[in-house]
């Protein structure tokens, strides 16, 4: 498999404090130094880049928190499903961005976004799950110490 590899993405802290729209501006300014500075990704791939890791993921993570802060789920419990959510999202965007650059000889695009979708949203899981964890401890710190007030809740 070509194209693409596994982290988190931090866009679901950074959604719950920021908003979507400030985070698809940071994202964006964030994967151009990354393209320009560090040569991860590089200029061809910063608009898809951009769309899965700083507009659908943020979307889907703001979603998926304001959607649970609204059905009463505790904070932490909340922060943690954004994270996660937020992070998966982003990855399942990027397999059907790869499925579309790297299109199967026999099964298509559709085939081969499923074969990535096979091994980077599995592989995805845990580091997904990890992420969240970590998010709702940086959160916890950040609002016991009142660093930033908590939101949604």
């Amino acid at each position: 498999m070509t194209g693409s590899c596994s982290h988190p993405t931090g866009v679901g802290l950074a959604v719950i404090l920021f908003g979507p729209g400030v985070v698809a501006i940071l994202g964006a300014i964030v994967l151009l130094f990354q393209a320009l500075l560090l040569a991860h990704g590089g200029l061809t791939t910063l608009g898809a880049n951009g769309m899965s890791m700083a507009v659908i993921g943020p979307i889907v993570g703001y979603l998926v928190w304001k959607m649970a802060c609204k059905a009463g789920f505790r904070r932490d419990v909340s922060v943690f499903l954004c994270a996660m959510f937020a992070d998966l999202a982003t990855y399942f965007v990027t397999s059907l961005q790869l499925g579309v650059a790297f299109p199967d000889p026999q099964a298509g695009a559709i085939g081969s976004s499923l074969k990535f979708m096979a091994i980077f949203c599995l592989t995805q899981i845990p580091i997904a799950i990890a992420e969240g964890l970590l998010t709702v401890m940086i959160y916890d710190q950040l609002t016991k110490r009142q660093l930033i007030p908590a939101r949604g809740h």
